[in-house]
């Protein structure tokens, strides 16, 4: 491997049919660890984190390539890839051997043996080479970052410096412990993710995905602009199951975004509307991607907790998404889909024929509220899914599909599994050195205590950690480092801890390393930098609503009802000001530059929790709105005075 190679990413192989039985192999005993011992207990927490780390290593060396190349036909697995696969199964199996007595022995005192030094030399190399062929070269350089810091602390002069630490020190520390590769964001993922996402899988080749498009085109098919506000309800169906923008935007964009284009919007626009809506998921609840599982454990507060206070947020982000799709819908003169070239059947239709669908999904918030572990939630839905489709002609799952889903969940979950043991390297290393405390402090001395300017250093920290990186990887990156900034404000620790998920999530869509505007780019061959900045106008409101509820804690539901109602609808309204302000678009056309940045600003000012901001606000949106109100009476447009409330819903 050249240095060159080291600093790029692989790509999935192609297996020849010998190596797909061989991996399939591996899947199915994978997956039978998993199913046995995450669930109930069954195996000791170490050890499950242990063999998960190794399974996705080895996985990850038989089906990832070095680096990028073309694809070929059908490949076999080089040796070297075969002996590092070998390598990790068998640290696993090291692991696995000795678990009770790594756990047991003293951390720092107790002497590494050979083995020992073998085997955890072993897995923080595996570790870091899995993560580059799957996460990338961006988690790759934090984690190099970090590891350099943890034994150049010592020559590092004042508030950077530390008293460093030694290889062994480190190689203990990073591997032996919960406190390195084995730490909260792997216990989580082999765990509550790998539920979750087996249970997304099982739900979608069940025909439960093709019900949510059925759905969202029965909904908003009619409207206009129809097939943008189809992707818009369809993701965010999808995507709260799926947990991973990127699959998201593959799955329903691929269907969505050719419809939109058909329809005359731009290709940049279109891939813009997927990858704003399948982002958005990873905060709507009741199943919020993956972060909020991560949420649980870091922040300790209870799932059903996190859902609803997530509710309002998640309902106010794709009010507005939804808001702009139809104003850039008007402003085109689009119209709804023709029934003859997309014939649409109507809700109670989709609904009286698919109300299976809705049986899993019913159950598994109802098991939320009943604050059932998620990873039993998630094994109960699972298998509530199988069970319905054997009540579904020409949808039954047998153990074909069964494997078939396994197959996928294993392979799709490795960039998640092996970016968390890398998260958990950077944790180890905070801890280790103490950057975790001096972080908080630089945060206090370059912000002069201002806590406005905290909240924007924490979420461009977040972005910037987030970019390239699955939302996990990043929320809990961010957590460690900045949570404790955050609390030192006095935020709520609900609050702190959502506004790092937000901003973990929309860091799939900002610019330089939009992964999922760059996936929606692909389907809909448009520029891949064009798409993210127009995801980061339609995702406005995400980048505002953590902002506000940080100040107004009735937002997250926490207060009485009238503070509550009160936070909800000034944010909406502030809101509504910055996406017509972008879109330019309030009642008919904003043909003054002036009404545009007035309700940009409009809506920043909403953010400040004083009556006297709220006043001004009010005040600047009733003067647009009643001046726009005038010329639209005055001037009616042909084109949009047809536009009901109906279509905007």
């Amino acid at each position: 491997m050249t240095p060159g190679m080291f600093f790029k990413e692989g790509r999935r192989r192609n297996l020849s049919p010998l190596w797909t039985k061989i991996t399939g192999v591996l899947v199915c005993l994978f997956s039978a660890l998993e199913l046995y011992g995450a669930p109930f207990g069954f195996i000791d927490s170490y050890v499950l984190r242990g063999i998960f780390v190794s399974f996705a290593a080895a996985l990850t060396f038989l089906c990832f390539t070095p680096m990028k190349t073309e694809r070929r036909e059908s490949e076999n697995v080089p040796v070297v890839d075969i002996l590092l696969a070998a390598l990790s199964l068998c640290v696993g199996i090291y692991l696995s051997i000795n678990g009770t007595d790594i756990i047991n022995r003293w951390t720092g005192v107790d002497p590494l043996s050979p083995a020992d030094w073998m085997v955890t030399s072993a897995c923080v190399l595996l570790v870091l080479e899995v993560t580059r062929r799957t996460a990338g070269p961006v988690l790759l350089g934090i984690i190099l970052v970090f590891i350099v810091y943890n034994f150049a602390g010592r020559y590092l002069p004042g508030y950077w410096g530390h008293r460093g630490c030694t290889l062994a020190t480190f190689l203990d520390r990073m591997v032996f412990t919960y406190d390195g590769i084995f730490s909260t964001p792997v216990g989580v993922a082999c765990t509550y993710v790998f539920m979750f996402v087996l249970f997304g899988h099982t739900f979608n080749a069940a025909g439960g995905g093709k019900f949510f498009f059925s759905l969202a085109a029965s909904i908003a098919g009619r409207m206009r602009g129809g097939p943008a506000k189809i992707s818009v309800i369809a993701s965010a169906l999808y995507g709260t199951v799926s947990g991973s923008p990127v699959s998201d935007v593959v799955t329903t964009g691929s269907i969505t975004i050719p419809l939109m284009k058909r329809l005359g919007y731009t290709p940049e626009f279109a891939g813009a509307v997927a990858a704003s809506a399948c982002s958005g998921a990873s905060i709507l609840p009741p199943i919020m991607g993956t972060a909020a599982f991560l949420m649980v454990d870091v922040a300790g507060i209870a799932y059903i907790d996190i859902a609803i206070a997530a509710a309002i947020p998640a309902v106010i982000y794709y009010a507005a998404l939804m808001l702009q799709v139809h104003d850039r819908s008007v402003m085109q003169g689009m119209r709804p889909i023709a029934d003859d070239e997309h014939p649409v059947a109507p809700a109670g239709k989709v609904l009286r024929e698919n109300w299976l669908y809705l049986v899993p999904i019913t159950l598994l918030i109802v098991l939320i509220i009943e604050r059932v572990t998620p990873t039993v939630v998630g094994l109960c839905a699972t298998a509530t899914v199988i069970a319905i489709t054997w009540l579904m002609p020409g949808r039954r799952m047998g153990i074909r599909e069964i494997y078939a889903v396994l197959h996928k969940t294993c392979l799709g979950i490795l960039t998640v599994a092996n970016a968390s043991a890398a998260a958990g390297m950077v944790i180890g290393g905070i801890m280790l050195t103490g950057l975790g405390g001096k972080f908080t402090s630089l945060v206090f001395a370059a912000t002069g205590g201002q806590s406005g300017l905290c909240l924007a250093m924490v979420a461009l920290v977040c972005i910037i950690l987030g970019m390239g990186m699955p939302v996990p990887a990043a929320y809990v990156l961010t957590a460690t480092l900045a949570a404790p900034a955050l609390l030192g404000f006095k935020f709520s620790l609900m609050s702190a801890h959502l506004f790092i998920v937000y901003f973990a999530a929309i860091s799939a869509i900002t610019p330089p390393v939009a992964v999922a505007a760059y996936a929606a780019a692909g389907i809909s061959e448009g520029s891949p930098n064009s798409t993210g900045i127009q995801a980061v106008k339609l995702s406005i409101a995400a980048y505002l609503v953590p902002f506000v509820f940080m100040y107004r804690p009735g937002l997250l539901m926490d207060g009485s009802l009238p503070s509550i109602l009160y936070a909800t609808a000034v944010t909406s309204i502030g809101v509504i000001c910055v996406a017509s302000g972008l879109e330019g678009y309030l009642h008919g056309p904003l043909r003054s530059k002036l009404y545009r940045f007035l309700l940009i600003a409009d809506g920043i000012i909403f953010i400040w929790p004083t009556i006297w901001a709220d006043a001004l606000g009010l005040l600047i949106f009733t003067l647009v709105y009643g001046h726009q109100a005038v010329i639209r009476k005055n001037n009616p447009d042909p084109d949009v005075r047809g536009t009901t409330t109906q279509e905007l819903l």
